[in-house]
């Protein structure tokens, strides 16, 4: 007998229920198996199938899901719902390989926000790239098309609510101890329970965290900066004690110009007689520790402005892009603290000025003037009719040439200057090679180009220092593997583009971190103890000891590193790299960088 609720057949509606159950959890397996076998980017599952790994790998594809399911909720059909999923998880999964290969750092929140780098990489794209994105669309026409026609099963929106309601709490759990209206006890159950099942945010390893935790689970995580350090009462005291034993003195020269080289690159087997001008010309050479490589500029231009360490556990990703926005006015940098000691502060980039916000960046660094690439004229037209077709960037001629303005027009006030160079920016295209004729040209071109400035700089100032640093090794992967510049089993995958080349967790800035620094200064013996001390060390330790030996610059953040472990000897292995980079506490971070303090 056919039981009934007033009127209301209760059979046919559980029935209709479970059936309608089955097919969303169905279709929720259904995408877990296409994220973790076929795109690969739900994490890894070292513990076998058990409750504890199911309840992990739910939490891991979380994001997936609950996408599919809003999806549902709004009226979509199985199959375009199905398809939508495939086809936003797979492009980011394919740009997310694209730049772990060139950068070795994964695809972030930001990256997907920031409209300022759809320009760079759209440079990556290619015609069969535009015929795929093309063959995508029409396909999901035919989809749409095909889930009007068929009508195949309309979603249930009660079923799909309370599915709704765990996948969203799993899927945003990193958002817990954002909001400050939850109770104590409900973030602390979240933390125990991400810390329980292993899917807490691990801010200061981006590839780890991804390969822990899956991407879509990642861009959640990333989505949420760390937040802004503290500065406590007692902390507070400790930094005036200490400020006032480091401001003293005068800044000991007129003219300071750092000069960022873009991907600037060589060993003594490798590119090293492109750098030769340099050398030629009085320069001298050291090496760095870069925290990246392939990308991540903004955050070496961070420590050699600021004397920070980038990638401590106190900030998390781009610091610029993340942090710009909480930064007080005339945040400790090297063009703020002259600028109080009579310095005119000036930054030039032959690139757009909103790129990696350095806009905004540069207003709370307190420089005077930055120009951008739409300030800086045409490329002389000698020079534009021989440019290359390969050749997307724009001439380091344009930046100098503002930087020379610049000095030129001073009248006699000491100066600061913040360049950065685009000249040597990859992609670096194949010739019949792995890049490196491409990147051979653009580099001689580029040090042609500095080496001519440094001479007109020092016509205007003999005693002008001069700090030259590359950022970061260029992404010629095939080229460094063929050539054994890095140790092979630092890569996870090899192949025949340089987008096939991938490092493994383990691979450390001290695998591929070496850089070169240059520096021009008459005071031989100030450039003799500055090699001598910071030969080697990280970007903060280089910009903490140029202050000490060729600036005098007052700024806090440099004198407390200089005091507390950049003159040391250097670290052995990289337990004593990490404990150099988070030896800066919290609250120098806080005092030089967020928190507005009484001069």
């Amino acid at each position: 007998m056919r039981s009934s609720f007033k009127g209301v057949d209760v059979t046919k509606v559980s029935l209709g229920m479970l059936k309608n159950i089955f097919v969303e959890l169905l279709c929720i397996f259904v995408i877990v198996i296409f994220m973790k076998e076929f795109l690969g980017i739900t994490g890894d599952s070292p513990y076998g199938i058990n409750l504890y790994e199911v309840i992990r790998i739910l939490w891991r594809s979380a994001p997936v899901i609950f996408l599919y399911l809003v999806f549902r909720l709004f009226g979509l059909r199985v199959i375009f719902s199905l398809y939508i999923i495939a086809l936003v998880f797979g492009l980011l999964s394919f740009i997310n390989e694209k730049k772990l290969a060139l950068t070795g750092q994964p695809l972030s929140y930001n990256d997907i926000v920031a409209g300022s780098n759809i320009s760079l990489a759209s440079k990556y794209l290619s015609s069969s790239n535009i015929l795929l994105c093309v063959g995508v669309i029409l396909t999901g026409i035919l989809m749409l098309f095909l889930d009007s026609r068929l009508k195949i099963h309309k979603a249930s929106k009660t079923v799909v609510s309370l599915l709704l309601i765990p996948t969203m709490l799993m899927a945003f759990s990193a958002y817990s101890s954002a909001f400050k209206v939850l109770p104590d006890w409900l973030v602390e159950k979240v933390s125990v329970l991400t810390n329980k099942y292993d899917v807490y945010y691990v801010s200061w390893d981006w590839p780890g965290n991804v390969k822990r935790h899956g991407l879509p689970l990642h861009l959640i995580q990333t989505s949420l900066r760390l937040s802004v350090p503290d500065l406590h009462k007692d902390e507070l005291n400790n930094y005036y004690s200490l400020r006032d034993q480091y401001i003293k003195g005068e800044p000991k020269n007129k003219t300071v110009i750092f000069i960022l080289c873009e991907s600037c690159w060589y060993d003594d087997n490798n590119f090293k007689d492109l750098y030769q001008p340099l050398m030629d010309n009085g320069f001298t050479a050291m090496r760095a520790t870069s925290p990246h490589y392939g990308a991540g500029t903004a955050n070496i231009e961070f420590e050699m402005l600021t004397g920070l360490p980038s990638t401590s556990k106190h900030l998390s990703g781009i610091i610029y892009q993340e942090y710009v926005d909480t930064f007080k006015d005339n945040a400790d940098s090297f063009a703020s603290v002259l600028k109080r000691k009579g310095y005119i502060t000036f930054a030039a980039h032959n690139n757009s000025r909103s790129f990696w916000r350095r806009d905004d960046v540069y207003r709370k660094f307190d420089f005077d003037e930055f120009v951008d690439i739409t300030q800086m004229g045409d490329v002389p037209v000698d020079i534009a009719k021989n440019k290359k077709p390969w050749q997307w960037q724009a001439d380091d001629i344009l930046l100098y040439r503002s930087a020379l303005k610049k000095l030129r027009e001073r009248q006699g006030q000491p100066l600061f200057m913040n360049l950065i160079t685009m000249g040597t920016h990859g992609p670096y295209q194949y010739l019949n090679d792995s890049g490196e004729t491409v990147y051979k040209y653009e580099v001689a071109e580029s040090i042609s180009r500095l080496t001519s400035f440094a001479q007109e700089v020092q016509r205007v100032d003999k005693d002008a220092v001069i700090i030259v640093y590359g950022d970061h090794k260029p992404a010629l992967n095939k080229y460094f593997y063929e050539h054994n510049v890095m140790p092979h089993d630092i890569f996870s995958t090899v192949g025949d583009k340089d987008e096939d080349f991938n490092f493994k967790l383990s691979a450390s800035p001290l695998d591929f971190g070496d850089v070169p620094v240059f520096v021009k200064s008459n005071d031989k013996s100030a450039v003799s103890e500055f090699l001598q001390h910071a030969n080697n060390k990280p970007y903060f330790c280089v910009a903490a000891l140029v202050d000490k030996y060729f600036v005098n610059s007052g700024m806090f953040a440099v004198n407390y590193t200089q005091h507390h472990g950049c003159q040391n000897p250097i670290y052995t292995d990289y337990s004593g790299y990490q404990s150099l980079i988070n030896s800066v506490p919290s609250w120098v971070y806080a005092a030089s960088l967020f928190d507005n303090i009484p001069q």
